[in-house]
């Protein structure tokens, strides 16, 4: 990923919480922003080029706090048994 779009990528991983259709939803919206920042910039809007670069980031942030306040005290998520552990390849 270039560009700081890695971080994006992993807001959406934790966004989905390992549910594929929420996976779906998440790149439609994450990906949504960002070309809503693309036309935006080729519309001329009178906001600075910087502030609207920074509007995906700042929604991948409010919407991972959102969900983080949504879920607080919710403790039985699925998570894949494996994560977290060291992988050791045979060949």
């Amino acid at each position: 990923m270039t560009a700081g779009r890695g971080w994006i990528a992993l807001g959406l991983v934790v966004f989905a919480s390992w549910q594929p259709f929420r996976i779906i939803f998440g790149a439609i919206l994450f990906g949504g922003i960002t070309i809503l920042q693309i036309h935006a910039q080729g519309l001329n809007i009178n906001v600075s080029a910087q502030y609207l670069s920074m509007l995906p980031y700042l929604a991948t942030i409010v919407i991972l706090v959102s969900l983080r306040m949504r879920l607080k005290n919710k403790t039985n998520r699925t998570v894949p048994n494996c994560l977290g552990r060291i992988f050791h390849s045979t060949t």
